[in-house]
């Protein structure tokens, strides 16, 4: 099996390099664990011609769908294809301590981590995550792009548009 990574690829993991290294998170992994109150919101992107889900920041939240039930492939020593670079090092996972409570957002809920039994925040059962090279509230970056899997911005309705993968575009697949 061949892969190839474009150039969109390459772009988005200089920027989420460079966001790593400026970024002051807890754990090996530059992860940051938050309070259940607050940790989610909501929020118009008129890029995405919708509301998606943000964390506390205002950083919109992603999800990998194929990631459900508790199997996970964005994991502590998963690498990102054709890098060197590991998945939680781009895609910092929402870590809540204590109860839930929605606040207006249904099917808020959470999943332990298989690598550290951390306990992460879902969206209709998908663990949330935010961008690394997502700079201020309202980017969205990430939405679309293909690494261990394709990464889609946590949207409340409808589902996000993803952006095309084609080497004419500078996207990279499988």
């Amino acid at each position: 099996m061949s892969l190839h990574i474009g150039t969109r690829a390459r772009a988005a993991l200089a920027v989420a390099s460079i966001a790593l290294a400026a970024a002051c998170g807890s754990g090996s992994a530059g992860t940051s664990t938050h309070q259940a109150s607050g940790v989610v919101g909501k929020a118009e992107n008129a890029a995405l011609a919708g509301t998606v889900l943000v964390n506390h920041r205002g950083m919109t939240l992603y999800t990998l769908s194929a990631e459900r039930n508790g199997h996970f492939i964005c994991t502590a020593t998963a690498k990102l294809p054709g890098s060197s670079m590991r998945c939680l090092q781009v895609w910092k996972p929402l870590l809540v301590k204590g109860a839930v409570h929605a606040g207006g957002i249904g099917a808020l809920g959470t999943v332990m981590r298989p690598d550290d039994g951390a306990m992460q925040l879902t969206y209709k059962g998908l663990p949330l995550y935010t961008f690394a090279g997502d700079r201020a509230p309202g980017d969205a970056s990430g939405n679309g792009l293909k690494d261990v899997g394709t990464w889609k911005a946590a949207m409340v309705g409808a589902a996000a548009s993803a952006a095309p993968a084609t080497s004419a575009n500078g996207g990279y697949g499988y």
